[in-house]
Formats: structure tokens, C-alpha cells, sequence
């Protein structure tokens, strides 16, 4: 679907719910927000679905946009999700009606598709949607979208940073986003629980290929004993990959469930995707991850495995 395309199905549909994916993050929940607000500018009928992992760090952005499934409209769209096993529970189920993506790997799980894996957020796309339908952009929106591209491309640090997104930033910077608010909020300021947390991760960083992979194991046993929160573990990623000479940067993250969740961000001469996808996942070329059942033993040596099956012997 082109842009004009989704334009013409926004303006011939209504009765909208949009749903975030699983552990929401800026882009997602950016996305939801400025899209909700957008279609209800226009006089649609528009709404978040509850997703109950959002968390206190991006809740704000939802606050009055958000419904329970029994009260969501029945026109189903997606915001920064790429396949259908990461929506949430209580979107199981339902009939997407029209993903709105950048990651390459999605999986076409919805019945159309707005897909550019040649931007580096989902918050470009809808900017360029909302451009296309004439919504409004307020301070709030251009908020939530400037969320969205901040987060996903760290603070414009990362490499799939590109001349459009620092055009809609400015555009969005334009639109009277308080910019340094944001930018402390989400980039400036950490917990003194994620300090510690950091401290022993620092401790217990291992190294493969002669230091060009950096892996990070988080127990959950940690969790409890810092009193973690999620968005203590917010970004985390980004983590081992910011060790000098690190070319990849590997965060295993132990779940409740028995599950051991893989992040993992590389340099060019790694595709992120590629690895994650031995091991069922995907994204994006320098960031992506997967998840999948073991022991953190168990996981050590299947991400192992995964490198090795794209030729980084480890």
C-alpha cells in the first residue's frame, strides 16, 4: 500500500482501534497516540486498545485515547508491529485490518500493509499519513510522534538515522515539540536502580571473537533484587554494543515464563536480522532480537549457533 493508499482507506473507514505490540516502546505507542489523535482531528471515530504492559514512561502520551476490546472499534490497525505473535493478549485474534511497519522482516499478517523498511521508525510513516489525510499536528502529537523517532533511532545517535528523519524532526520541532523535555526524559536521566543494574552487567559482560561481540545475561533473580521495573529495562539493547570495539552487542533477558528473550544490535559487518532469524525472530539489519524457550545456558550456546550459521564464529 502506498501512502495515498492508506490515506484513501482512513478517509473511506471508521470506527478505528490501533493497537501497540508486546512491551510497547516510543515508536509504537508514539505512533498509536499521534494517529488516534489525527483520525479523531478528521471526526473518526478512533481509539488505543489497552495494552497492559504499557508503562509509566510512555502512558502518558494514551491518556484519554485509550480503550478495553470490549469498547474498540471494529477496524483494526497496527502501529510498529511486524508479525501477529507480537500482538498483545488482548488482541489476539482479531482481524487486522492494516499494518502500519518499517521493519523488512514483517511477516504480512494483516489484510494490507503500509511498509517502508527504509525508514527508521514507524513515527515517519504515520507522519507522512497524517500529512497525506490533513490532520492537524499540535504540540501533543508532534510530541508523541517525536517520541516515536527519538527513540527508535536513539536520540538520532543510531545508524538508520537518514536525512527524512531529521526532517520530520525538525518538522515536528516546528510544530512545538518542548524537544529538551523529551530528550532528558527519555535520554538523560536513568534510576539509581538501573545504575546498579548496569554496574553488573558491566561485571559480568563476556566476550566472544576476540572482543567483537559483547554478551549481557540479565537472571531474573536481578529483577527482584534491584526491584527492576520495565522501564528500568528500557533500551537496555543498546547496552553491550556501546563497549568500545564491540561490533555486536548480544542483552539475554530471562523471562517468568521459562522464555529467554534475545536483543540484539550490531554494526554494518553483522546483519542483526539475519542471526535473530535462526532462532525464529527479526528486524532490522542492525537491530533486532527474538524469543524462544531454554534455560540461559541453554540460550548462551543456541545464540551461538545462530552467529555461526552467518558465518561470525564465536
Amino acid at each position: 500500500m502506498t501512502i495515498a493508499e492508506a490515506a484513501a482507506f482512513f478517509r473511506d473507514g471508521d470506527r478505528f482501534c490501533i493497537v501497540t505490540h508486546r512491551s510497547p516502546d516510543g515508536d509504537t505507542t508514539g505512533c498509536a497516540s499521534a494517529l488516534c489523535r489525527g483520525l479523531r482531528a478528521l471526526g473518526k471515530i478512533a481509539a488505543v486498545l489497552e495494552n497492559p504492559q504499557t508503562t509509566p514512561r510512555y502512558a502518558p502520551w494514551l491518556e484519554g485515547l485509550t480503550v478495553p476490546r470490549e469498547g474498540a472499534g471494529d477496524t483494526v490497525v497496527t502501529v510498529d508491529v511486524a508479525a501477529e505473535t507480537l500482538l498483545p493478549e488482548n488482541a489476539e485474534h482479531l482481524t487486522v485490518a492494516l499494518a502500519i511497519d518499517h521493519h523488512g522482516s514483517n511477516t504480512g499478517f494483516a489484510q494490507q500493509t503500509l511498509l517502508d523498511p527504509g525508514k527508521a521508525a514507524c513515527g515517519e510513516i504515520v507522519f507522512a499519513l497524517l500529512q497525506e489525510l490533513g490532520a492537524p499536528l499540535d504540540p501533543v502529537s508532534a510530541g508523541a510522534l517525536y517520541v516515536a523517532v527519538s527513540t527508535d533511532t536513539g536520540c538520532f545517535q543510531y545508524s538508520n538515522t537518514t536525512a527524512n528523519t531529521l526532517r520530520v524532526a525538525a518538522a515536528l520541532r516546528d510544530a512545538g515539540v518542548a524537544a529538551a523535555a523529551i530528550n532528558r526524559a527519555l535520554f538523560g536521566v536513568k534510576s539509581l536502580r538501573r545504575l546498579r543494574l548496569e554496574a553488573r552487567l558491566t561485571e559480568s559482560t563476556v566476550f566472544w571473537a576476540g572482543g567483537r561481540v559483547a554478551v549481557c545475561v540479565l537472571p531474573l533473580s536481578w529483577r527482584e533484587e534491584l526491584a527492576l521495573t520495565e522501564d528500568d529495562l528500557d533500551a537496555l539493547a543498546s547496552f553491550p554494543r556501546a563497549i568500545e570495539g564491540v561490533e555486536a552487542g548480544v542483552l539475554l533477558k530471562e523471562k517468568p515464563d521459562g522464555v529467554v528473550k534475545l536483543s540484539l544490535r550490531t554494526g554494518p559487518s553483522i546483519n542483526a536480522s539475519a542471526v535473530c532469524a535462526h532462532l525464529g525472530g527479526g528486524g532490522h539489519p542492525a537491530a533486532a532480537g527474538a524469543s524462544f524457550k531454554a534455560v540461559l545456558g541453554e540460550a548462551l550456546e543456541l545464540v551461538r549457533a545462530a552467529f555461526a550459521g552467518e558465518g561470525v564464529e564465536v
